[in-house]
């Protein structure tokens, strides 16, 4: 039953995976696209703490579905927009990508029918204490400057989609 229930599970979140990533693709409304890439970020995090990788699926809440997500919102937001088309208007392109998509589910339906599974499962080691210690005692120098450096990409972000008269 505990087997049946995780791969209901996981099934569940690659679904969820699935339709917000269709969902960010299809989407005409950039606004939309950027929420529903924030889902599909949330979605991935919950598959890599499902999967016991829980540094990955923290680090996935933290900078994808936090940061990159704000980041998204802010340049959506401050830049000005001008009355027009719509920003994914439909072209007859995915006509075409329907097609590269069921080609590459078959490849991918292959290469998983055609791969040994091997029994027994691989319990990942708890890296969590041990990239904290590096991340916060070893390379806080390099850790502090990125920091530093994308706060002044995100400052310059805001005063050249202010303009000159504005900021």
């Amino acid at each position: 039953m505990n087997e049946m229930l995780s791969t209901l599970v996981f099934y569940v979140v690659a679904m969820a995976i699935l339709a917000t990533g269709m969902g960010v693709v299809m989407s005409n409304n950039l606004v939309h696209s950027a929420l529903l890439m924030t889902a599909c970020f949330i979605s991935v995090g919950i598959l890599f703490i499902w999967l016991n990788a829980d540094f990955l699926g923290a680090m996935e809440f933290m900078l994808y579905s936090g940061g990159v997500a704000i980041l998204v919102v802010m340049g959506v937001m401050l830049t000005k927009r001008q009355d027009g088309p719509p920003g994914n208007p439909f072209n007859h392109r995915k006509i075409s990508a329907i097609g590269l998509v069921v080609l590459f589910a078959l490849v991918m339906g292959t290469v998983i029918v055609s791969t040994p599974v091997s029994s027994g499962g691989y319990i990942s080691p708890d890296t969590v204490d041990a990239l904290a210690g590096m991340m916060l005692n070893t390379y806080i120098l390099p850790f502090e400057i990125a920091a530093t450096l994308l706060l002044a990409a995100l400052l310059g972000a805001i005063i050249l989609a202010k303009g000159d008269g504005e900021a």
